[in-house]
């Protein structure tokens, strides 16, 4: 019967992962019922789901998407599970919850970004990773920065050209009209 659920439950987390676009895999240790029940609710705010997994399942999942997270998949885990680049913005809403405790009974162990995976050190970076609004709009002001600036220097020149036009027509006008008088 064991086999039968395992089977069941490796479909269904294979299932999970080729559908996400993102996920963070979150260590954690002496976690209360208390501390769950919030970390939870802050990550069901910022729109993800957050399932404690098996190892040996978790790995066998990852590992059908070929992605090798052995290093950040041991003991009590758990992985957060987004949409597109979700993990971003969840690893931003556990930052601030890890910054909140005294003692932090969780840690970012790892984490697979747009099929990038992140291990150790390289996890806790997530949070700090642009999102694609952002990229998106850096890469506007990158692209348009250069084009303002040659817009504003051809209207430039066009606009002194006229403004020495007027000058000499108001100097010429001026000069017609006291000749005439």
């Amino acid at each position: 019967m064991p086999n039968l659920v395992n089977k069941i439950l490796l479909k269904d987390l294979t299932a999970e992962f080729q559908k996400m676009g993102s996920c963070l895999v979150v260590a954690f240790d002496s976690l209360r019922p208390l501390q769950d029940m919030e970390l939870r609710g802050r990550l069901r705010a910022a729109g993800v789901r957050y399932r404690v997994v098996r190892n040996r399942l978790a790995l066998k999942a990852f590992a059908s998407l070929n992605l090798d997270l052995k290093s950040a998949i041991g003991g009590k885990c758990g992985i957060a599970i987004c949409e597109k680049e979700g993990a971003i913005k969840a690893a931003k809403a556990l930052r601030e919850y890890i910054k909140k405790q005294k003692v932090s009974p969780i840690t970012i162990v790892g984490g697979v970004v747009e099929g990038t995976p992140y291990l150790g050190a390289a996890a806790d970076m997530i949070a700090d990773l642009p999102d694609r609004v952002t990229i998106n709009t850096q890469l506007a002001t990158a692209i348009s920065g250069p084009a303002r600036a040659v817009a504003t220097v051809l209207n430039a020149v066009a606009g002194g050209l006229a403004r020495c036009i007027q000058a000499r027509v108001d100097k010429a006008g001026g000069a017609g009209e006291a000749s005439a008088s």
